[in-house]
């Protein structure tokens, strides 16, 4: 197991430098960058800046955003739409997160991106998981792993696979999650498969054995994926990784490690504006203190736990993000509705003509009627 956890550390080790240097190239690469091409180069640094600096990634998808509209461009608007929507995942506006990728999906499904598809779809079940409403977001992720499946995405499998493993942990089905993160660490060990996922896959079996009580497998999972971001310069998986061991740390009652790693997760949370890792980080924190009886700080860190918890659950956010999905599906109806009326008037139109048919032989019959009858009339004058 240490040899290849070894091997794995050399291979980020290399993804970590070729991240730099492939930013140096996207960057040179913009300078002469023009049309489809710069909204291209933009999206591809909004992939690397993502994992050291999410202000710029964000810049650079907005930048990505209006190219794309200014020359018609679907794919590189879909493209920045959905990057635009993780940056405000990760951050824990929901609603903003969702308005954009519903229009990526939109657009992607326009144009039969089956890929871009996939991933705004997985995009679109994590906010629904982060909103504590597990089936409708199992079914998203579940759609996305079959469209990611069918074109043979196996890189991009990985996140899918992670995704649903959460959703049954979250469901109460720990069998059925430890299947799925076994999936996905099998297929990120594939050489042909880029190792991204692999920490996701450490940490959500680390969260098995944590809500199991063994807490000395949980620590070994957490440790082992925060050597993986670490060394892959992932800054928000790194303080994702830390949180999980500094409340590892607080069970088993090693309150320093505790501290440590919780305060270094709290200053990357910070600084990149996660609430919903702000939100864990303080509950925790909180709970930290009181167990080592500082209740002053435990009462001001818990302040800060419905700060951060207010600000990503907020009534107004839950009230715009089922405002929009009522949009969606009005649009939808109003679309189905407009081809039932087109239909009504074709049919309507083709009984109104069958109407003026029968109409006019009614009255032509009538006519040839009169006729007849007045003919008959002056005969039986002229015989008189």
């Amino acid at each position: 197991m240490r040899k290849g956890l070894l091997i794995l550390l050399m291979v980020f080790l290399a993804f970590k430098s070729d991240a730099f240097q492939n930013l140096d190239s996207l960057e040179n690469a913009l300078k002469t960058a023009q049309g489809k091409n710069r909204v291209d180069v933009l999206n591809k640094l909004y992939i690397v800046y993502n994992r050291l600096n999410p202000t710029k990634a964000l810049e650079q998808s907005i930048l990505a955003l209006e190219l794309a509209n200014e020359i018609s461009y679907p794919n590189g608007r879909a493209a920045a739409l959905n990057n635009i929507g993780v940056i405000y995942k990760n951050q824990g506006v929901y609603d903003e997160a969702l308005e954009y990728y519903i229009e990526s999906l939109r657009i992607s499904t326009e144009i039969d991106d089956k890929k871009a598809q996939a991933s705004t779809l997985n995009n679109i079940g994590t906010v629904y998981s982060l909103k504590k409403v597990y089936d409708k977001a199992l079914i998203y992720f579940i759609e996305s792993y079959d469209l990611f499946k069918s074109i043979g995405a196996n890189g991009s499998l990985i996140d899918a696979i992670n995704n649903i493993g959460n959703a049954y942990m979250e469901m109460g089905r720990e069998d059925l999650a430890l299947d799925y993160y076994s999936e996905a660490m099998a297929l990120s060990s594939k050489k042909d498969i880029q190792l991204e996922g692999s920490s996701n896959s450490l940490n959500n079996v680390g969260n098995v054995y944590f809500y199991r009580g063994d807490y000395a497998n949980a620590l070994l999972y957490y440790q082992r994926a925060l050597e993986l971001e670490e060394s892959s310069g992932n800054i928000l998986g790194e303080a994702y990784s830390k949180s999980n061991l500094g409340a590892t740390y607080i069970e088993i009652k090693d309150f320093k490690s505790a501290k440590a790693n919780l305060d270094s997760a709290l200053v990357i949370a910070q600084e990149m504006s996660a609430y919903p890792l702000l939100q864990i980080i303080y509950k925790n924190q909180a709970r930290l203190y009181y167990e080592t009886k500082d209740y002053k700080k435990a009462y001001e860190t818990r302040m800060l736990f419905d700060q951060a918890k207010d600000f990503v659950f907020n009534d107004e956010s839950s009230r715009m993000m089922a405002q929009m999905e009522v949009a969606v599906e009005l649009q939808e109806k109003e679309k189905e509705l407009q081809r039932l009326r087109t239909d009504q008037q074709i049919q309507s139109l083709q009984i109104e003509n069958s109407r003026i048919v029968i109409i006019l032989g009614v009255m032509g019959s009538i006519i040839l009627l009169g006729a007849g009858f007045i003919i008959l009339k002056v005969r039986k004058k002229a015989i008189t």
